[in-house]
Formats: C-alpha cells, structure tokens, sequence
C-alpha cells in the first residue's frame, strides 16, 4: 500500500489572553509546555510538521529539536494573521502544506501537551487503511476533537475558514470520515487558564 504523505500542522500561534502569558514557554518538567505534542509529531509517522507561530523565532523551542536528523523535519511559519483567530493560523498552515503537495494534514494544538506518539500512529493508520475517506478525527465523550487528520479535498474548505472558527464544523458536515474514541481524558487536556496549568504541573510532578 502506497503511503500518503501526510504534513503536521502545529498550531502555535494563540496570543495565550486566558492565561495572562504565553502558555508555550511555561516550565513544565523538563522542556517548556510548547514542545510536548510537537516531541510527539516530530518522532511519529508524520513526513514532515509546520509550526505556525505568531512570531519568527518561536523561542520556546527546545534546543533539541534544533539537531541532525530531526531538524530536517520541522519548519515555523510566522502567520501575520494569526491575532484574527486560529482559522488564520489553520489556513496559514494549509496554504504551506499545499505548496508540499501533501496529500492530507494532520491539525495539532501545541497546547494539548499529553497528545502521544502513540495516539497519532493510530489515526495515521487509519487514515492511510481507509482510502476516500474525507477525515480521521480523535474523539472522546462523544465529541471531535485533535488531532485531527483532513484528505487534500477537503483543504479548500480549511482554507475558508475565518476567526476563531476551528475546523470541527467540518467533521459535521462531512459524511465520510471516521472518529476514533480515545479512552483517556487525559490525552485532550488543554492548559487555557492559569489553574489548569497548576493542576497540571502538581501533577506531573507526581
């Protein structure tokens, strides 16, 4: 079976209003809270990951990442829109990901840091076993959520989206997708305010 390439958006560029600072660069075990999803991109099946950032530098990337050979499969794209909302920012991602020529994209939140390598292996497989299909999305509760993999034909509508409109009013229209149900909540935890990330961190050092 001839493999689609597959390119991570890595959504990084939230001007963090809820937490009063930007959440990516907050201490958590050994890395700053930015680089915990992206460790688990960059050492999946995914051929390649943009990061789209609000800034050039993204400085809350570790160092490591910054080395031969998985320097090769990362880049950041500054999005100039991304304070109009995260379609901006999805959109910024997309139009790069097209310019790859990749046949899908896989939307991650950089500020989901308990997303696995593991987690996104299994939609990625899923994806790939299921040809025609319009989209693989995690799901817990019964509801969608990211990661979430979206086929090349469904990029022109990704590239519609304004605001803060996420791309869940998507996977309700589109019939032909598949969501895989994730057993743990944990996996979906997402630092917005200033309390979960001190739940968070109590319990990482734990």
């Amino acid at each position: 079976m001839k493999r689609n390439k597959i390119i991570g958006i890595y959504l990084a560029a939230g001007q963090s209003t809820r937490m009063g600072s930007d959440k990516l660069r907050l201490s958590l075990g050994s890395m700053c809270l930015g680089n915990y999803a992206l460790a688990a991109a960059l050492n999946s099946e995914l051929d390649y990951v943009l990061v789209v950032s609000n800034d050039t530098s993204a400085g809350w990337i570790d160092r490591a990442f910054y080395r031969e050979p998985i320097r090769r499969k990362w880049s950041v794209i500054h999005c100039s829109e991304a304070h109009l909302g995260q379609g901006h920012s999805l959109r910024c991602g997309v139009q790069a990901a097209l310019a790859m020529e990749a046949a899908a994209v896989m939307v991650l939140l950089a500020d989901q840091p308990l997303v696995t390598k593991e987690m996104i292996h299994e939609l990625l497989h899923c994806f790939q076993a299921n040809a025609g299909i319009g989209f693989v999305a995690s799901r817990y509760d019964g509801l969608a959520r990211p990661p979430v993999i979206f086929a090349r034909r469904m990029f022109a509508d990704l590239l519609l989206l304004q605001g803060d409109q996420g791309a869940r009013q998507l996977i309700r229209k589109e019939s032909s997708g598949i969501c895989i149900d994730f057993a743990s909540p944990d996996l979906f935890t997402d630092v917005d305010h200033a309390e979960d990330y001190k739940i968070l961190s109590e319990s990482w050092k734990s």
